[in-house]
């Protein structure tokens, strides 16, 4: 090969002749002495190929291995798209609950109100979205600047994960600061877990709509990299971003090991909390979208052999901790034994083993699961049994976290016991109340009750309606938002009717002044929540109680009459809600 150089001295004859060059100017000795012109040919030096800053993967091997993992991917998604269509043969189709961006004091645009929410079933995941989303490159990998990034990050550490133990804290802020430090080469992984964070922090913690800009941008920054969430091998961190998107987030704690107590041997103190909080955060959420959507849990109990969180863990990770006083709640421990008991419900009430049981051995069933649901109430501390309780001794993310502990397990025992407000056999037993048959109207007022034409209430009622009351001060407690909106809305419309019925069954129980207020501040509670909920089943119910609630107070007013004799105008009291019922009936002219 030639090689020629800028910096060269000999002339061209010289170079050809392969000959020593005196470089002489005009003319060398050579080109003098055989009579040729002496020229210098100056040479552009050849680019050298780029130095490779590192080893690259040989290109073949790398696309075989991409294609491998599509195949893979293709296979787990044609096998969930079979046993989704099988699930919809048999059942009603289920559409998620999802709401839009700020509009009035509940953040929601009526655009996205539920639809179809027949049984109060939303869909068990948050991943699906109405366009494609492209998985980003590294050098497409932003964030905002890490000042603002870290006060956001300290918060969720500070209130969140604290109860939730989701990440270690030590390790994500590693991960967080190498990936600022570096420019090139970011990982997305550390990228997309950033980004669970910030979401978690705007949802939860600062209660934004879904429609806000900076919690849709981190939802769709999580959802580009689900591909790669879903092939992270060994790695615990594809399995922590993907908890809070998939509903079948089992099935990577299973290929993870975690539901096995002998794949702990050999790891640190650290690296065993780790495994054992994801495994039990994983196992509840697996039960929750259970519940809710009335689907097949995947975690079976007899595939595991893990131990419960420790009861008083020396991180204080998972526990509630009083700011006024000493009082100390386990809050992941109690949640995985309340998962435990929301797979027994599902049992009785969903599974296909539940239609080939005989009514006694029903009966039985949901006396075992409320002894058990008894048995975990005794395990949470008596100050933390009533709205107050909680308002005064919790911050605001622990009392979020103790509603939704006490919603779901009234949930569970109104559920088992048939009174649920989308149980059918329980809308048209309540619609009786509103029969001239039942309750007859004479003489302008209502008359008694006429228990013999209307079926019994069922047994554990009245510790339904009390954890019902709890659960309604709760709510009344705090900020309205679209996030407990969607939490609560089916929830809370049983609770409501399960205070209306015990007023018109019991007029004269001990809280009777309690539950006339708490009525008539959820109802102006429930007319905001309905202008954002599809009038069906939504306003129909609304339009329900508020009948419901009237019969209830005149029933209250009849006992009071009975028993006081004649009302003196001073002693009588008149709820709010009756009193705009009776201004609407009253023809000003």
């Amino acid at each position: 090969m030639e090689q020629v150089s800028s910096r060269r001295k000999a002339c061209d004859y010289c170079v050809a002749r392969k000959a020593k060059c005196d470089a002489r100017k005009p003319t060398c000795s050579n080109c003098t002495l055989y009579a040729v012109t002496c020229k210098t040919t100056v040479a552009i030096k050849r680019k050298a190929p780029p130095r490779e800053s590192g080893p690259q993967p040989d290109r073949i091997a790398w696309l075989e291995e991409r294609l491998a993992t599509i195949e893979s991917l293709l296979t787990v998604l044609a096998g969930r798209n079979a046993e989704t269509q099988l699930h919809q043969n048999t059942r009603n189709p289920v559409n998620h609950v999802a709401f839009s961006g700020p509009l009035d004091t509940w953040a929601i645009s009526p655009t996205q109100t539920p639809q179809g929410t027949t049984g109060c079933r939303p869909a068990p995941s948050t991943t699906s979205v109405s366009h494609t989303v492209s998985a980003p490159t590294s050098n497409q990998l932003d964030l905002a600047p890490l000042s603002e990034v870290l006060p956001l990050v300290d918060s969720y550490f500070r209130n969140y994960n604290t109860i939730i133990p989701l990440f270690d804290e030590s390790a994500f802020m590693r991960m967080l600061l190498d990936f600022f430090a570096q420019t090139t080469k970011q990982s997305i992984i550390s990228w997309a877990a950033i980004n669970v964070v910030l979401a978690i922090n705007y949802r939860v913690l600062e209660g934004r709509g879904s429609d806000d800009a900076a919690l849709n941008r981190c939802l769709q920054n999580v959802r580009s990299v689900m591909s790669e969430l879903m092939v992270q091998g060994n790695d615990l961190m594809g399995l922590q971003l993907a908890i809070v998107l998939v509903g079948s987030v089992v099935r990577l704690a299973q290929s993870l090991q975690l539901s096995s107590k002998e794949a702990l041997e050999g790891l640190t103190d650290t690296e065993k909390s780790r495994r054992t909080h994801l495994f039990w955060i994983s196992y509840i959420y697996d039960r929750e979208i259970s519940q809710r959507s009335q689907s097949p849990y995947s975690q079976l109990d007899i595939d595991t052999n893990m131990d419960l969180p420790e009861p008083d863990p020396g991180s204080n990770l998972g526990i509630i901790i009083s700011s006024i006083d000493s009082v100390r709640f386990n809050y992941l421990r109690a949640k995985a034994q309340f998962a435990y008991i929301q797979g027994k419900v599902y049992d009785l009430l969903y599974s296909s083993k539940s239609t080939t049981l005989t009514q006694e051995q029903k009966n039985n069933m949901v006396l075992r699961i409320e002894e058990m649901l008894a048995k975990w109430v005794k395990e949470i501390p008596t100050e933390l049994h009533t709205a107050e309780g909680i308002r005064q001794r919790l911050s605001p993310v622990a009392m979020d976290l103790m509603m939704n502990l006490w919603f779901h397990h009234a949930e569970c025992r109104i559920k088992i016991r048939s009174i649920f407000t989308f149980d059918d056999a329980w809308v048209n037993r309540v619609r009786l109340y509103l029969s001239p048959a039942i309750i007859d109207l004479s003489d302008g007022s209502d008359g008694e009750v006429r228990r013999g034409n209307i079926p019994p209430l069922p047994s554990g009622w009245h510790e339904c309606v009390a954890y019902g009351r709890v659960c309604l001060d709760l709510l009344l407690k705090k900020r309205p938002t679209e996030y407990i909106l969607w939490l609560y809305n089916c929830s809370s419309f049983s609770c409501l009717i399960l205070l209306i019925v015990n007023l018109i069954e019991h007029p004269d129980h001990a809280f009777i002044t309690n539950d006339r207020q708490l009525l008539d501040n959820c109802f102006v509670v429930f007319q905001e929540m309905s202008i954002h909920l599809p009038k069906k089943p939504y306003g129909a119910m609304l339009a329900m109680a508020r009948e419901l609630n009237d019969k209830a107070m005149e029933q209250v007013s009849r006992k009071e009459i009975a028993e006081g004799g004649s009302c003196e105008a001073d002693d009588f009291m008149m709820s709010p809600s009756t009193g705009w019922a009776l201004l609407d009936d009253i023809d000003f002219h």
